[in-house]
């Protein structure tokens, strides 16, 4: 099969056998891979109301045709499981150069299933599989897991995906990491390879991808090169992703009144420019780096050599906009230094850096109102206080004394402290927000109350981006929006999610998704496509229809197993007035967002109670998935 590998590798740790399964041509395109895939093998093989810890969970590594070719933005994979953080669709993408790797050993995904009796690591080189014992690497952080494992293998070229002490503990919101700084970060993942006892996988591959028509291919991989160079902010200006990183934005948002501060108190901070891109450039950064077919690199490196936050190696990596901003604003921590610091071990841990530095935002709220006091933490916790909150991140890792409280999420955490602590805990389903504030970009609102992993910031678009006409005409969004208003959104909302889908079904960098900023790449993605795949007749149309089909089926997996509507509740905090800044005073709440939220589920074809109807799954060809939300409020 063109584009593809053609098969997928299949690994039970019960019995600690694997095999190779044959992917049918039929079923790759009409899931394509990534989340497609994924959304597909979890339906079909994780049963109904299964804890997220046990066996029976199913852990996906899933690529796409595009992965192990020079197309832009194709470094890039998903990891897929029931979450333990929310305990629905769980799942997460990462970059680097694994999945190329996968693709050269010859595999478009890996299926894990069951749990060893200890712990243990996969080692892949092409066709030869291996189960090994990894108990001494218990505990140990991802760069020394790494270069232990390539010593034992003898292959200085092997990449690695590994869990840390945070998996193996089952922490919440541990994450999955692979080329020492890159993350799949979100919905706890992490806690699920450690709950199988699988500490690491080593890929090792020597084969190649073949294309349908290498010209074709070649011609607009081109030219979506060309676009991407041109864009305002993944070219080559000053101000741009590779130059700054993603956390150039900081203080644009601070003026916008939407970078998230105190936990969710205001949306302006005074010491932005303290954390910013610009200051990381000019005091820490020692330079950047891609991942593989990425010509943009946003990826900071960074060293602290010394003081007291010293120690911040350069293989690690270096913090991004939401790291910068979940350890810095929203905490009031104006320390970069210390930030960087806290990402490092973020990194080493295996922790997601979002909610990590929002369990600890909420931490220090609670103490700040007396809902945990100083004997219960066992030391002060003031806002901005940042060895304090290196501190807290080790106890979190660890889980011990309050660290296991605040290993369990805000959402369960706020639950156990009561005396209004939920009000306090700002998350959707479970899973913390992205730093990202919805008060002043309501459209957004709803992708975090309805999106199938919870609050979920890269499901669909930002506001600011429709402040213009014609921002995604393709998609038939042409009138400016206000980001202040719903007006409009539901349709636009439902548009965006689509094509997001389809871009994490191929799976592509949503960098280089150029839909919006003048500069669009739509046809240069499909014409890379189906000249990688042969599927000639491939038209923009269909490609939404993808896309559509894998966000029902993470939607379906997440209403049947753990609620539909009721769940697509934004946080109380959300329904405060902001303070201060260019956004203060917005709310959104529960009750504002109704109206939209009904506009939106009728747009989607789901019911009233936000189940996606038999008639909607039909007309997607997932007709046999319906039995799935039996009494879970679906629609005819």
């Amino acid at each position: 099969m063109h584009g593809y590998a053609g098969q997928w590798l299949r690994v039970d740790l019960d019995s600690g056998k694997s095999w190779v399964e044959q992917l049918d041509a039929m079923r790759a395109r009409r899931y394509v891979g990534g989340r497609g895939m994924a959304a597909r093998i979890l339906l079909d093989e994780t049963p109904p109301g299964c804890d997220p810890f046990g066996p029976a969970n199913r852990l996906v590594f899933a690529t796409g045709p595009l992965t192990g070719t020079y197309a832009p933005g194709s470094g890039r994979f998903v990891v897929a499981g029931k979450s333990p953080a929310t305990d629905g669709f769980g799942e997460a993408y990462t970059g680097g150069f694994v999945a190329h790797e996968l693709k050269y050993a010859g595999y478009d995904g890996i299926v894990v299933q069951g749990a060893a009796a200890e712990l243990v690591y996969l080692s892949i080189v092409n066709d030869r599989v291996e189960i090994r014992p990894a108990r001494h690497l218990a505990g140990r952080g991802t760069l020394e897991v790494e270069e232990t494992i390539k010593r034992e293998l003898g292959d200085s070229e092997t990449r690695i995906i590994s869990t840390g002490l945070a998996g193996e503990k089952r922490v919440r919101y541990a994450c999955i990491m692979n080329d020492t700084d890159r993350a799949a970060g979100r919905t706890g993942l992490g806690a699920v390879m450690g709950a199988k006892n699988l500490k690491a996988i080593a890929i090792r591959g020597t084969g190649r991808v073949t294309l349908a028509d290498p010209k074709k291919f070649r011609e607009y991989a081109l030219a979506d090169l060309a676009k991407i160079r041109k864009h305002p902010w993944l070219g080559d200006s000053p101000t741009s992703a590779g130059a700054l990183g993603t956390a150039g934005g900081v203080e644009d948002l601070s003026s916008m009144g939407i970078l998230p501060t105190r936990n969710w108190e205001t949306g302006t901070w005074e010491h932005a420019d303290r954390i910013s891109g610009t200051a990381m450039k000019n005091t820490i950064l020692i330079g950047h780096r891609a991942c593989q077919s990425c010509p943009v690199g946003c990826t900071r490196v960074v060293r602290v050599p010394g003081g007291p936050f010293g120690g911040v190696r350069p293989e690690y990596g270096g913090p991004e906009y939401e790291t910068v901003a979940s350890f810095g604003s929203l905490c009031e921590n104006r320390d970069l230094e210390a930030i960087a610091l806290l990402n490092q071990r973020c990194n080493a841990y295996g922790l997601d850096t979002i909610s990590a530095g929002s369990a600890i935002a909420f931490a220090m709220e609670c103490f700040e109102k007396g809902l945990l006091t100083e004997r219960e933490i066992g030391f002060p916790l003031p806002w901005g206080d940042a060895p304090t909150m290196v501190r807290l991140l080790d106890l979190i890792a660890r889980r011990e004394g309050i660290g296991d409280l605040l290993a369990e999420g805000a959402r369960r955490a706020a639950a156990v402290l009561g005396r209004g602590a939920s009000d306090l805990a700002v998350e959707v389903k479970g899973l913390e927000l992205g730093m990202h504030e919805a008060r002043g970009k309501k459209g957004l609102a709803l992708s975090y109350a309805t999106a199938p992993r919870g609050a979920d910031h890269m499901e669909g678009f930002h506001d600011p981006s429709l402040a213009v006409p014609n921002a995604w005409p393709e998609l038939g969004v042409t009138e400016a929006m206000d980001r202040f208003t719903l007006e409009g959104k539901p349709r636009a909302v439902r548009l965006a999610e689509d094509y997001t889908s389809f871009i994490n079904t191929v799976p592509l960098c949503s960098f280089m998704s150029l839909t919006v900023g003048g500069i669009r790449n739509t046809e240069e993605i499909t014409g890379m496509l189906a000249a990688a795949t042969g599927w000639s007749d491939l038209t923009l149309a269909e490609e939404m229809a993808i896309g559509e089909r894998a966000y029902n089926l993470a939607r379906v997996f997440t209403v049947r197993e753990s609620g539909g509507a009721a769940d697509d509740r934004l946080p109380a905090k959300l329904a405060r007035r902001l303070r201060g800044g260019a956004s203060r005073e917005q709310v959104v709440g529960n009750r504002d967002i109704q109206a939209a939220l009904q506009e939106y589920y009728r747009l989607r074809g789901w019911s009233e109670t936000g189940a996606p109807t038999e008639a909607k799954l039909t007309e997607l060809g997932l007709a046999d998935v319906v039995g799935q939300l039996a009494g879970k409020g679906e629609g005819r």
